[in-house]
């Protein structure tokens, strides 16, 4: 149907439709319906006693129109949240790395080693090679650095890591370290004495406050293989997904696929812009977007932008899983009206179709009770018309819900993948941010101040080692406190005078024997995450490293506190899912929690640090690589969970014999558990339920409706039609909670309206969309509320079996139940609506509409 195309037609889509298989599927459907509508329509043109279906088709056809639409919008915004999502993550892990080579560049520029190097008068070969040597200990360390150098301050390399042709630079880089009153320079592109090609280098002069610089050091950093780490985190083995880093002019500095996007490639300045737009590479076109750094503590990086690009024919596949086809109908009933999830204009779509049908429903059904006892020529015609018109109603509706459905598990799978990749985003910031503090133990334990104490016990020899700490500890703010301890495990100096109390005192953890029976210098011990006096009773990780004499006899070690909760706290706030204005979602909260589940840090006050997690998911089934995504109910609330574990980083975890599985865990609500709505038939196709006459004895046709699970009926020949309740004018408030539920005005006069469940004692059903029945009884018309209208099947009267039988109470007002009434709907009770009748008019104030 030509109307169902319309989606195609907003600007935001143009050229989108066709990539879109599911949808186009549907509306293929739909098109084949609306041919069974207008054929339905022509029909009851030509059936004066057919219903009217000139408004129903009209609204199936707008209702089509606009539920594909959105089916395509939302499509749409999933993809684009998705590759935004990979991209934005990108570039902040990026940031958040370059940040500690800010600091590293700093501090190792005044290292003592150097320095002493740099003021020598006389090159000595042995000094380089020592401090070479150095150099390799640091890397083997910081491995992200893939070489170190040192120039003097006429450009002459005094010494370095990797071997080079040149033996001096004349780069304007060392008039720009010199001159720069930042705490660093950071560059990228060719240097004459690391590459022809660009490089990201950080650099910063080597001087003694107060005198002038004696030369530059250089850190020369593996972008290619951080980046191919951090896209390779990113993009599933099986993921379409592009992901490039590219400098402020659109040039590409490192991509995930060379064949696509390689380096050097010029984007155009579209590809920079937020747009919703495809953008046409090579040949090809992309869903594209563009994301800048956040920023981590007010650096916000080299100025790059991480590109995410998704071919358009991959860009749509269907492939939310099983989680999200297993969500149930109490699930979607929750989010359906949340409007922090779903839009008014989603909102509306599913109303509107739940409105066409009951719409539809009452029309036939009221179709067929003018039918009854009718004597009409082509009452028999009229009749399979409106069997036709509810079959394809039916078919229809199903058609809806299933992409009603589709669209909310549509949603429902963006907020999983949304939190699946911000706790992804959580750990693998946490992996990177711990790997810094494996190094730092590592390398600070190589300063000769501290062996030389140590081996050599002074309280001169402390205080220098006290001062060495506390100047690091002044540059890296992550730690609460440094500590030196000898040989017994005794503290001899910290970083912090505020913790000299501990001086004198043995350290009791289970670290402290493994610290010092450390033989390598690339080995390092960790403590569990446990509460601890070195950090105030609090829990956090202590990080340490031995300290060995020549001959190899272990001296001490360096433990180095991490401040975890602020620290943790920032990671996880950071990885909170965000609006469209960057705000966290309201209710969303995230967890960091070990192998046994006891929370390591969350963003909820509601989970207790060292307390065990008590959300119904199993830890045991996050496995590397095999992300868990699920919705969960808890505490009254549904949630979509995204659970992954760390991977490591580098060889920390992966290659240094340290294992400690911790997971992030991000949470978003998705409504309210609330009990399912009870299910009830739909007015189906009575003519498939119907015997035929005479074929075992005399008929009743019964016009049967439902309250909750209850099925109850009267006779077709007592009603005179079905009718919504919207206007309907409620009860005084003297007869509020009676059974009588107000008027209805029908044909300008009051009908009173008898609320059913109220007089036979049932427990109602929904409240929304109720419709009235209105009967003849006791010579006036009498309302009766009903939840939803079901089939008029003619029922042989041998097969009803009359209340005298069941029961001896008078009060009851039916006149009989049938217990098979061929719909398979269980049980059905026959009313009584002259005894209703009479229960109403009794208590009402006014004189009820005489019947007809």
């Amino acid at each position: 149907m030509s109307a169902s195309k319309g989606f195609d037609a907003d600007p935001s889509l143009s050229g989108l439709g066709r990539h879109m298989h599911a949808i186009a599927a549907y509306r293929e459907e739909l098109g084949r319906l609306q041919a069974s509508w207008d054929t339905l329509s022509l029909l009851g043109e030509l059936s004066g006693n057919a219903t009217e279906m000139a408004g129903t088709r009209a609204a199936f056809g707008e209702l089509s129109t606009a539920l594909l639409h959105h089916l395509a919008i939302e499509t749409h915004r999933k993809a684009l949240a998705d590759l935004r999502t990979k991209a934005q993550n990108g570039i902040n892990i990026l940031v958040r790395n370059l940040f500690e080579r800010t600091a590293d560049i700093g501090f190792l520029s005044a290292d003592g080693h150097i320095r002493d190097l740099l003021e020598a008068d006389t090159e000595d070969a042995g000094a380089r090679a020592a401090l070479e040597a150095r150099f390799r200990e640091y890397v083997a360390k910081y491995s992200v650095y893939s070489d170190i150098i040192l120039l003097d301050r006429e450009g002459e390399v005094r010494a370095r890591l990797e071997p080079h042709a040149k033996s001096a630079s004349h780069h304007a880089i060392l008039a720009e370290v010199m001159a720069s009153e930042a705490a660093y320079v950071e560059h990228f592109g060719p240097l004459d004495i690391v590459s022809d090609e660009k490089r990201l280098v950080y650099a910063w002069r080597v001087e003694r406050p107060g005198q002038r610089p004696l030369g530059v050091l250089i850190l020369v950093f593996r972008l290619a293989d951080e980046m191919e780490g951090i896209f390779g985190n990113l993009i599933a083995p099986d993921d379409w997904t592009v992901l490039a880093c590219a400098s402020p002019d659109g040039t590409i500095i490192a991509s995930s696929c060379p064949i696509q996007a390689p380096a050097g490639l010029k984007l155009p300045p579209s590809a920079l812009r937020p747009s919703d737009k495809p953008l046409r590479l090579g040949g090809r076109q992309y869903l594209a977007v563009a994301c800048e750094a956040a920023g981590y503590q007010g650096y916000l990086g080299p100025g790059w932008s991480c590109i995410g690009l998704l071919p358009l024919e991959a860009a749509f596949e269907r492939e939310e899983g099983q989680v999200v086809d297993g969500v149930d109908a109490g699930l979607l009933d929750s989010v359906t009206g949340d409007p922090a999830l779903f839009s008014d204009e989603l909102r509306i779509v599913s109303r509107k179709a739940g409105v066409i049908q009951r719409d539809l429903n009452r029309s036939v059904w009221n179709g067929w009770i003018k039918q009854t006892d009718s004597t009409e020529a082509n009452v028999a015609f009229s009749k399979l018309l409106l069997s036709e018109v509810s079959n394809a109603g039916r078919k229809t509706q199903a058609v809806f819900d299933a992409s009603i459905g589709d669209l909310y598990r549509t949603v429902i799978a963006a907020i999983l993948e949304k939190c699946r990749s911000h706790a992804a985003f959580a750990i693998d910031v946490m992996d990177r941010n711990l790997y810094e503090r494996a190094n730092d133990g590592r390398w600070w334990a190589l300063d000769a101040t501290f062996a030389k104490a140590l081996a050599e016990p002074s309280p001169e020899g402390f205080r220098s080692c006290a001062s060495v700490l506390a100047s690091i500890n002044a540059l890296y703010t992550v730690y609460s406190n440094l500590i030196l301890f000898d040989a017994a495990g005794r503290v001899v100096a910290v970083s912090q005078p505020g913790q000299e109390h501990l001086l004198g005192t043995a350290l009791d953890g289970e670290w402290v024997s493994r610290a010092l029976s450390l033989r390598s210098t690339q080995d390092y011990a960790v403590s569990r995450f446990e509460p601890t006096a070195l950090y105030g009773e609090a829990a956090t990780y202590i990080y340490a490293a031995g300290i060995s004499g020549r001959n190899g006899r272990p001296l001490g070690g360096v433990a180095i506190v991490f401040d975890s909760t602020p620290q943790f706290d920032a990671m996880l706030h950071d990885a909170l899912p965000a609006d469209a204005a960057g705000r966290p979602l309201t209710g969303a909260f995230a967890l960091f929690l070990d192998e046994a589940g006891k929370v390591i840090a969350s963003t909820s006050q509601r989970f207790v640090i060292g307390s065990v997690c008590d959300l119904a998911i199993d830890l045991g089934s996050v496995a590397p690589k095999q992300d868990l995504s699920r919705i969960i109910a808890f505490e009254g609330r549904y949630y979509a969970i995204g659970a992954v574990i760390s991977q490591g980083y580098r060889e920390y975890k992966t290659q240094d014999g340290y294992r400690s599985d911790v997971i992030a865990v991000c949470a978003v609500p998705l409504g309210a558990v609330t009990e399912g709505r009870v299910a009830v038939p739909a007015a189906a196709n009575a003519a498939t339920l119907a015997r035929k006459s005479g074929e075992r004895g005399p008929e009743t046709e019964i016009a049967t409706f439902h309250i909750a699970r209850h099925w109850l009926g009267v006779p077709a020949r007592d009603v005179v039609e079905a009718v919504d309740a919207v206007d309907m004018k409620p009860a005084a408030a003297t007869l509020a909670g009676t059974i009588f539920a107000g008027y209805k005005l029908y044909k300008g006069a009051p009908v009173p309206v008898l609320r059913l469940e109220t007089r036979l004692g049932i427990s109602g059903g929904p409240r929304e969309d109720q419709q009235i029945v209105i009967v003849r009884s006791a010579g006036s018309l009498l309302g009766l509320l009903v939840d939803t209208l079901g089939t008029i099947p003619a029922v042989q009267q041998s097969d009803i079996m009359p209340i005298r039988e069941l029961t001896s109470r008078d009060d009851v007002p039916a006149t009989g139940v049938v217990g098979n009434a061929g719909s398979g709907e269980g049980m059905l009770m026959l009313l009584d609506v002259d005894r209703l009748g009479l229960d109403v008019l009794g208590r009402t104030p006014f004189r009820a509409q005489a019947a007809e």
